[in-house]
This record gives structure tokens, C-alpha cells and sequence, in this order.
């Protein structure tokens, strides 16, 4: 058989289609449930008419390399995968990397000049799953509380999918180290490996982060 290259062997094995749709429906629970428990609350998810800055878009973001690759696979078929965007992809990541979570106030690679997601059909979980119910302009501040929805479910759901795409892939575990990291790498990796046949030993030798690198990702915040 014919080596496959990693674009070849996630849309042939219908594994591309398949994160999509888990993606899809995750991000559509976040959305269904945050109302939910803001009418419990008798409070209002704000993001839907926020006019606010976009806060929420200038903020670290952890993803999943499965995340990654569906965003990758975004930029591929919109010929958007070009030196430039990686050369931008490689320095947004390792200044991310560096950065605490706390003052980290840039705007996401993929957020347009009017501030629109240009990869919105693609966005991973934590983008999608994100909800306040203060007011926006509170997300840019940050001497003001904010509360936000916060998707307990739907993070069990995104680790079991990273644990199954993990089998479909063939890609083993390390101890202590998981296929995650800022959204930035994620794409660069998944678009690095695009178009190799030895994907899967390109992906195995990579620093992948702990689980204590993640967690000093994250923001507390929230």
C-alpha cells in the first residue's frame, strides 16, 4: 500500500470529517447549556451582541492537536497555507509559550482587521465553548470580575476525543506528555506535517508539553 501522507490519511480515513463534526457539536453544547444555566441564574450570556473589544480573541489558547489539524485543514482548502503565515504561526507561538497567561494581550493570528475569526467554522473548543455573563467590556479589564460559563461536560468530551484520535492515529502516549499546546503550534505542527508520509515519527519526537506546561497556560481568571 501506497504511504499516505497525514492530509491524505485523515481525509481518507474520514477522521477530518469526524473531528468536525465532534468540534461542531461540542461548541453547539456550550452554546445550548450556557443559556441554560444563565436563565437558571436569571443572567444573560453577553457575547452574542457584545460590541465590545474582543478580549476573549486576544488571549492565550490552549488546543488539541486534533484542533489543530481541523484548523489546518481550514487554511489548506482556503489556499491560505503559505511561508508567511507559518513564519507569523512560529513566532506568535514561541512569544505565546513564553508569556503568562496574565498579561498576554494580543490579538489571535486569526482575527481580522475588524475583528472577525476568520477561521470561525473551525475554531477549536476553547474558543467555542467561551461565554460571560458580565458585561463585555469587563473581559478587557483586568481589575473587573467576570463570570463565565464554565463547560465541565464538554471538556470530558474534548479529552475522550483526543484519547480516541490518538488510537485512530496510532500515535502513543508519553507519560506525562500530551498532543496539546498553544493554538499557534498546533496549526504550525498540523500544517508541517501536511504533507509527510512519515507524520506520525515527525509527531512522536516533538517537545510535547506536561500537564504543568498546559496548566500554566491557562488562565485562572475566569
Amino acid at each position: 500500500m501506497e504511504a499516505r501522507t497525514l492530509g491524505q490519511f485523515v481525509t481518507d480515513a474520514a477522521i477530518l470529517d469526524s473531528l468536525r463534526g465532534m468540534i461542531t457539536d461540542i461548541n453547539a453544547r456550550a452554546t445550548s447549556e450556557a443559556k441554560k444555566v444563565g436563565k437558571q441564574q436569571l443572567q444573560v450570556v453577553q457575547c452574542f451582541k457584545c460590541d465590545a473589544k474582543k478580549a476573549c480573541c486576544h488571549s492565550i489558547v490552549v488546543a488539541r492537536l486534533y484542533e489543530g489539524i481541523v484548523v489546518a485543514a481550514f487554511l489548506k482548502e482556503a489556499n491560505r497555507d503559505t511561508p508567511a503565515l507559518r513564519d507569523e504561526l512560529r513566532a506568535r507561538a514561541e512569544a505565546m509559550e513564553a508569556a503568562s497567561p496574565y498579561e498576554w494581550r494580543v490579538p489571535c493570528v486569526f482575527l481580522d482587521g475588524a475583528e472577525r475569526c476568520t477561521v470561525y467554522d473551525a475554531r477549536p473548543t476553547p474558543c467555542g465553548t467561551l461565554y460571560v455573563y458580565t458585561p463585555p467590556a469587563h473581559c478587557s479589564d483586568p481589575s473587573k470580575p467576570v463570570q463565565a460559563y464554565i463547560p465541565h461536560a464538554e471538556h470530558e468530551v474534548a479529552l475522550q476525543i483526543e484519547d480516541e484520535f490518538r488510537e485512530r492515529m496510532s500515535l502513543r502516549k508519553k507519560v506525562g506528555r500530551r498532543y496539546i499546546g498553544v493554538l499557534p503550534r498546533m496549526v504550525l505542527v498540523a500544517l508541517e506535517a501536511w504533507d509527510r508520509t512519515d507524520f506520525r515519527d515527525y509527531l512522536r519526537q516533538l517537545e510535547w508539553p506536561s500537564d504543568a506546561d498546559a496548566d500554566r497556560w491557562q488562565r485562572r481568571a475566569l
